[in-house]
């Protein structure tokens, strides 16, 4: 194992400076929340939603399977060809979940649990035209998931248990089906920016292992929305490297964006990201994302004018209902300021513990230069585009419930674009801790409402 770690030179200051931060953050929220003020966080921050593990016994030695098959991927990725990869990747997330204990905790529970997912209203719909037609109106009634997220969420819940007549087993293997696409499409995104095959293969083993991938990728809608995320990315990456327009790049980014769109408002994020990725470009005097970004919104207004046209369903609506329906006051700064600083702090925690403590070191390691993690500045551009949008997205409030770990799996390509050209020793230590943690987590918690 030492010969592929080498000297390894590890960030461990700014690893320590990390957890340390964690732990105070975690300490001081929690005696403010009992002794001071109301902070709008959860028990343990920055964790939205945990619940200590079954300690199934069965659960422990699947957890080890997970970390074993890690290892084991690690010490011969470089001879395997991309379909194994893409296969362990698999197993490396059904392992990880099925630490969990049982398929009832990993691929059921998710969808029925509490009795408060997209599931409970999909088991209420008996005419689909009829149900998306009215769901304006009925709004209010139906589950916090359901009413701020556009019909079409629940509606795929709806369609895959039509499908698999009523098996709840059979609507999370079709949640799986679609969100193991990711795994290739990551790979052709990485492609796009001339990653080379052997790193390609590290790569997306590491996306595999990464905590917030590996606890959420399994059975979420979120996995499935960036599905269609890597879809948009990657047709928007190929006109973007290439600056110039392609039907296929096109098309790609046109239906990734009309699917995620169709899925959760947070769709606006495309839009914000190609917006900066585009003022951008064009200080440049590169015009093709813009261009490109235009044709996707033009076919993505097209679409939902039709689909109101069809089915009754006004999309943008449905938006101003469902932020509503969340954000009653309004926008939280200007109500509950307190609230607002410390659901942003702990949006963004989450968010870097669930990519891991050893990535954020690296990440903020901004005085180890011969790390090499962000010296192509295409990728530079893309993808920190995509941080600002997301920066934006929280200065308006969004996610004030937390669960940004699975509602923005969305952003975990563009951390996994920096990797680029981080020296191989750093990181094959990257992969290693991370693959730990992940094994960790697995072990301890449920990260599911």
């Amino acid at each position: 194992m030492m010969k592929y770690l080498g000297k390894t030179n590890f960030p461990l200051k700014v690893f320590s400076i990390a957890i340390f931060i964690w732990i105070f953050l975690a300490v001081s929220i929690f005696l403010l929340n009992k002794y001071v003020v109301f902070t709008g966080n959860n028990l343990v921050f920055p964790f939205s939603v945990i619940y200590p593990s079954s300690f199934l016994l069965v659960g422990s030695l699947f957890c080890l399977l997970f970390l074993g098959t890690g290892f084991l991927a690690f010490l011969h990725y470089e001879k395997l060809n991309f379909f194994w990869i893409f296969l362990i990747s698999v197993v490396l997330i059904i392992l990880g979940n099925m630490g969990q204990g049982n398929v009832d905790i990993a691929f059921l529970q998710p969808f029925y649990y509490k009795g408060r997912q997209y599931y409970t209203d999909a088991l209420n719909i008996t005419d689909w035209q009829l149900w998306i037609q009215n769901f304006n109106k009925n709004l209010e009634s139906f589950q916090l998931h359901t009413k701020t997220h556009p019909p079409y969420t629940t509606l795929l819940h709806y369609a895959f248990m039509e499908l698999f007549n009523g098996s709840i087993l059979g609507m999370s293997l079709g949640f799986l089906a679609i969100s193991i696409l990711s795994f290739p499409l990551m790979n052709l995104l990485m492609k796009n920016f001339n990653i080379d095959a052997q790193r390609r293969k590290l790569l997306l083993l590491f996306f595999a292992a990464i905590p917030s991938v590996n606890i959420y990728l399994l059975v979420s809608i979120d996995a499935i929305i960036l599905t269609s995320t890597l879809l948009f990315l990657c047709g928007i990456s190929q006109i973007y490297i290439q600056n110039k327009l392609s039907f296929v790049g096109v098309l790609m980014a046109s239906a990734g964006l009309i699917i995620t769109n169709m899925l959760t408002f947070s769709g606006l994020f495309l839009l914000a990201f190609v917006g900066v990725l585009s003022l951008i470009t064009l200080y440049k005097k590169n015009f093709a994302v813009f261009f490109a970004a235009v044709i996707s919104f033009i076919f993505t207004v097209g679409f939902f004018y039709f689909s109101y046209e069809y089915t009754g369903s006004n999309h943008l609506t449905t938006f101003f209902e469902a932020s509503h329906s969340e954000n009653p006051k309004g926008f939280m700064l200007l109500h509950s300021p307190v609230i607002y600083f410390f659901t942003r702090l702990e949006d963004i925690g989450e968010i870097l513990i669930f990519l891991s403590f050893a990535y954020v070191a690296y990440f903020f390691s901004f005085k180890n230069r011969n790390f090499y993690l962000f010296k192509d500045k295409q990728v530079n551009t893309f993808s920190f585009s995509g941080l600002i949008a997301l920066g934006l997205m929280l200065l308006t409030g969004a996610y004030g419930t937390g669960e940004t770990a699975r509602a923005c799996l969305y952003i975990v390509p563009f951390f996994v674009l920096f990797l680029k050209d981080l020296r191989q020793e750093k990181l094959n230590v990257l992969f290693v801790m991370c693959l730990l943690q992940t094994f960790g987590m697995q072990l301890i918690g449920n990260y599911y409402w």
